[in-house]
Parts: C-alpha cells; sequence; structure tokens
C-alpha cells in the first residue's frame, strides 16, 4: 500500500485510512466536488494545507463520520484553552464559517487557527473562511482570511463588513460622514448607513486553498 509521503503528519494518514475504508481518494474528490486528484494533492502534497469547510463537510458525510475528526489539529478547538484576560492576546485565531451562501455566522467560533506573526499583537483579531463565489478569483471559495479591526481602511480594500449576527466579505469603496459604500462582487456595489453596520473590518491576509 502506498503511503503518505515522508514529513506529512499523522492526521493526514488517518484521513487517508478513512478514505480507503470506504472507497479511493479520486471517488472521494468527485464526491466532494473537486477534481480527481484534489485529496492526492492535499495528502501527499499539503496543497492545500488545510481542509475548506465546506469540503470537510461533504468529505464527513461521505465517510460517515463526524466532521471534527477531518479537521487539521491546528484547527482544534480545545476546551481547555484558557481565556484571555486583561491586555494579553490569545495565542490562536478563532475562525468563522457559514451561516449562508454568502453570508459569515459571526455568532460561534467553528475551530481555532494559528495566529499570524503580524496579528500578534491584535487583541480583537480572528479569521473566517469564504463560501461567497462572487468574490471569485480574488478570493476563491475555501479560503481562509486573517481580519484586523484595527487597521484603517483605504479604497480598493477587502474587508468584512458585520451587520448584526453576520458578516459578508466586501470590497471598500468609500464612505461619507454616515455612508459607505462596498462591492460585494461582480462590480455589484451598494451603498448603506454607517449606523446600520456593527463595523467594518479590514481583511491583511490570506491562506488561500
Amino acid at each position: 500500500m502506498k503511503m503518505v509521503m515522508d514529513g506529512a503528519d499523522g492526521h493526514r494518514q488517518s484521513v487517508l485510512a478513512l478514505i480507503r475504508t470506504k472507497s479511493t481518494l479520486k471517488a472521494a474528490s468527485i464526491a466532494c466536488g473537486r477534481n480527481h486528484g484534489y485529496f492526492h494533492q492535499y495528502l501527499f502534497q499539503s496543497k492545500p494545507r488545510f481542509l475548506p469547510e465546506d469540503v470537510r463537510i461533504k468529505l464527513a458525510q461521505y465517510l460517515g463520520v463526524g466532521e471534527s475528526r477531518l479537521r487539521e489539529p491546528e484547527l482544534l478547538v480545545s476546551p481547555e484553552t484558557p481565556v484571555a484576560n486583561g491586555t494579553d492576546t490569545r495565542p490562536r485565531l478563532m475562525v468563522y464559517g457559514k451561516a449562508s451562501d454568502v453570508e459569515i455566522d459571526m455568532t460561534a467560533a467553528v475551530a481555532e487557527t494559528e495566529r499570524p506573526a503580524s496579528l500578534s499583537h491584535v487583541i480583537d483579531a480572528f479569521a473566517a473562511y469564504v463560501h461567497d463565489a462572487a468574490l471569485s478569483p480574488s478570493l476563491p471559495v475555501g479560503s481562509l482570511i486573517y481580519v484586523d479591526p484595527s487597521k484603517p481602511l483605504r479604497p480598493g480594500d477587502f474587508v468584512l463588513v458585520k451587520q448584526g449576527a453576520s458578516g459578508r466579505i466586501a470590497v471598500f469603496r468609500g464612505r461619507t460622514s454616515d455612508t459607505v459604500t462596498l462591492d460585494y462582487g461582480g462590480g455589484h456595489e451598494e451603498t448603506a448607513n454607517v449606523v446600520a453596520l456593527s463595523g467594518i473590518c479590514k481583511i491583511v491576509s490570506v491562506d488561500y486553498p
């Protein structure tokens, strides 16, 4: 039996074993809506580094296992992780997931991930998965975005727009004293009243699928 290449982690070996108890890498890739070599690249080349949330959910359903069994160790939320207090920063970032095809559920994190060095002192930084296909090719579905709410905005910046319990990714086009103009993809611009939004936070980096 061909094994995961030297240097690959134990998690990928576990995923490989789970897939092979059900079918083949090719069949699993197609069942998850990806090209036939997708899981071979993931398992043997670490491309992508993390399985996008939508792929992970589809694979879990296909294999008949819990979705948490397919999460990379870096993304597992530990109930024993201490809560930061005072001015201390969390060692990891909360990752938020899908609310709808275009919206992100900001009420509860679906995972945690390593905090990039650039966000080491940003207390309210967070990450989220991209689900809105209208943002491609700049932000493909399955990308993991990193958000720094403290950064000032400039026209052309990608931002996460918070409104109530949900968030949505857009391109910041500009603002006046009481309105903001946002492009939600494909040149579809909308003008919103600033007071109707919970926040507009700058996306500072991306992990692509």
